[in-house]
């Protein structure tokens, strides 16, 4: 096993004019992820994603507070925490652990040449990669090595994107995590980004962690798929299981809104909207929206139940 994440739960806390606004951002997330293990994760904007994966990575910026549980990776018999106690995993990052942010343009430096951003990664880490071994890694992620004396406004969203790829993989990393890294691609650049991150996942037999809002990108990428709702993990199992036998209203909603070559028939979208994390409703957060309200999900919060082989869900509709 590479990561673990055990019953965690994170809110956002601001304070402006003496009031204080609370996030509830995640509620009792846990799930694990194993050796060459590639999760998906998917779920609506402002489902808790992305906060996870900024928790799960360390970067855990003052607004936002580790309520309970925990985060631990394992690497070469060691065992590194992040919790609401510690954060040890900042020498990790790159070398064991590395992030590939959703925008290019967020993280790559419009006044600097590519080959200025990779000295800078050399420097904050005391490295020094052979420029050969640089170019040999950029033309395995199919960009030419003339790239490395190019400004980033000056290359395609796709070449952008492969550069980050290229930052966040060249040390090797163990467990890469991948945060809507096709969002702002078309669909062609979208499809060769994906069977990159496939392709690195396999060479270098690392683990993964995939992130985004389109359930259709999945079927053919990920081995475990993990469905998010309103800061909840509503359902948790391997990719072809909670695909092809759905169980929990909100996973069927998000399959039943992928486009087919030959289905004419009108998609249903889900009834209402996300919940106001503010001041989320009580009970079950998704059955403002659920067409199978039942009572007991207005006031409780439903326990996460094995429904098949390593596939849980969390709804009142079982047990």
């Amino acid at each position: 096993m590479k990561l673990s994440v055990e019953d965690l739960t994170a809110h956002y806390v601001t304070e402006s004019y003496g009031i204080v606004k609370r996030v509830y951002a995640l509620e009792s997330v846990t799930f694990q992820i194993g050796e060459e293990e590639f999760l998906a994760i998917v779920g609506e904007s402002g489902c808790g994603k992305t906060t996870l994966a900024r928790i799960v990575y360390g970067a855990v910026t003052p607004q936002l507070h580790i309520v309970n549980g925990s985060v631990r990776y394992f690497f070469g018999g060691t065992t590194y925490e992040i919790s609401s106690r510690q954060n040890s995993v900042k020498n990790l990052w790159w070398k064991k652990v590395s992030y590939i942010p959703q925008g290019s343009l967020n993280v790559l430096n419009p006044m600097r040449r590519v080959r200025d951003i990779v000295k800078d990664l050399e420097t904050s880490h005391g490295i020094e990669i052979p420029e050969e071994k640089i170019k040999q890694h950029l033309e395995t992620l199919k960009l030419p090595s003339h790239v490395l004396n190019m400004y980033p406004f000056e290359l395609s969203g796709g070449m952008r994107q492969r550069v980050v790829i290229a930052l966040a993989t060249i040390l090797q990393p163990e467990l890469i995590i991948a945060d809507e890294p096709t969002s702002a691609l078309d669909v062609v650049v979208q499809y060769e980004i994906l069977q990159l991150l496939k392709e690195i996942q396999s060479q270098r037999r690392c683990s993964f962690i995939f992130i985004t809002h389109d359930i259709s990108l999945i079927p053919n990428l990920a081995d475990t798929l993990m469905i998010m709702y309103g800061g909840h993990l509503v359902e948790y199992g391997r990719c072809k299981e909670v695909l092809s036998n759905p169980q929990h209203p909100y996973t069927r909603f998000l399959i039943s809104s992928i486009p087919r070559i030959g289905d004419k028939r009108e998609k249903a979208s889900i009834p209402g909207y996300p919940p106001d994390l503010t001041n989320p409703p009580p009970g079950c957060r998704f059955h403002p929206r659920c067409p199978y309200v039942k009572e007991e999900c207005l006031s409780e919060n439903p326990p996460v139940l094995e429904v098949g082989p390593k596939h849980y869900v969390k709804c009142w509709l079982f047990g």
